[in-house]
């Protein structure tokens, strides 16, 4: 439901003039609702890493989740920023809360794992890395284990995009600025995905032989900001291009806690899904 972005200022341009007002001042961006109406000359690009984002689907009732949750973390304090994390909860069976504790699925989370084929599937955890494929089939694993070797070869590589996320919560409302530079020439049209996460939400999770009341589930999606396969980037992918972009959101539920959520920024080519680089950022 993309109903919280809004048009945030006015161009002060005649169309006759919009070639002249290409470069304008930050308080001039406009969003229109649903997708970013556009796009703007930027400033590129300071940090030109590569980056993987680890999209794991999951269950309060799955059993072996909590062990994919360590290997996760463990992975995220072995590359820093350079690996995102997103925990995806949809709405099977396993996804049902454990007692009077919080829902964590989302109408979002679960139009990705029926597209992607886990809930067709049933199983928990699954894991895809910058939506990747392997052959012809989506690389999908269990994340317990193969993590190392699916981000080595992704951050590994040269990027094509470099991209940049602040956001800064203003009384309740997330503005976000996203900057991308092309640091090669990408010939397919692309789309920015956001999304916000949030951490520490304690609800109970099932072990093999026991339930934990107080478990902390971090990197919970919460809701996709952009249309749920991002919104097409206005850009030409010539290699030294820079584009920006700014967002205003409010979020879905007054219950979240905006000072433990972030924003997730993900280029993707639009046509195969596939993730050219990822950000995070906390919402200030």
């Amino acid at each position: 439901m993309k109903r919280i972005l809004k048009s945030i200022a006015t161009i002060a341009c005649a169309t006759a003039l919009l070639a002249s007002c290409d470069k304008i001042d930050s308080n001039e961006y406009i969003v229109f609702s649903g997708a970013a109406g556009e796009w703007y000359d930027g400033n590129g690009v300071s940090d030109h890493s590569q980056r993987a984002i680890i999209e794991k689907y999951t269950a309060v009732r799955c059993l072996n989740c909590p062990i994919a949750d360590v290997a996760i973390t463990d992975a995220t304090l072995q590359y820093g920023d350079k690996l995102i994390a997103l925990a995806i909860h949809d709405s099977s069976n396993l996804t049902r809360p454990i007692g009077d504790t919080p829902r964590l699925s989302s109408e979002d989370g679960n139009t990705w794992s029926n597209f992607f084929g886990i809930f067709a599937t049933g199983e928990y955890p699954t894991a895809l890395i910058n939506r990747t494929l392997n052959g012809s089939a989506w690389d999908l694993f269990t994340p317990t284990s193969g993590i190392n070797s699916r981000v080595d070869n992704i951050i590994n590589q040269t990027p094509k995009v470099a991209i940049q996320a602040d956001a800064a919560n203003n009384d309740g409302t997330v503005s976000i600025n996203v900057n991308l530079e092309f640091l090669q020439t990408v010939s397919e049209p692309l789309t920015l995905t956001l999304l916000i996460m949030e951490d520490g939400i304690i609800a109970t999770q099932k072990y093999p032989d026991h339930e934990d009341e107080n478990y902390v589930h971090n990197h919970v999606l919460r809701d996709v900001i952009t249309d749920i396969w991002g919104a097409d980037i206005d850009c030409t992918g010539a290699s030294g291009e820079k584009r920006v972009a700014l967002f205003n959101y409010t979020p879905a539920s007054s219950e979240w806690n905006l000072a433990n959520c972030h924003i997730v920024a993900m280029v993707s080519k639009k046509d195969s899904r596939e993730i050219l680089n990822v950000a995070e950022c906390h919402i200030d």
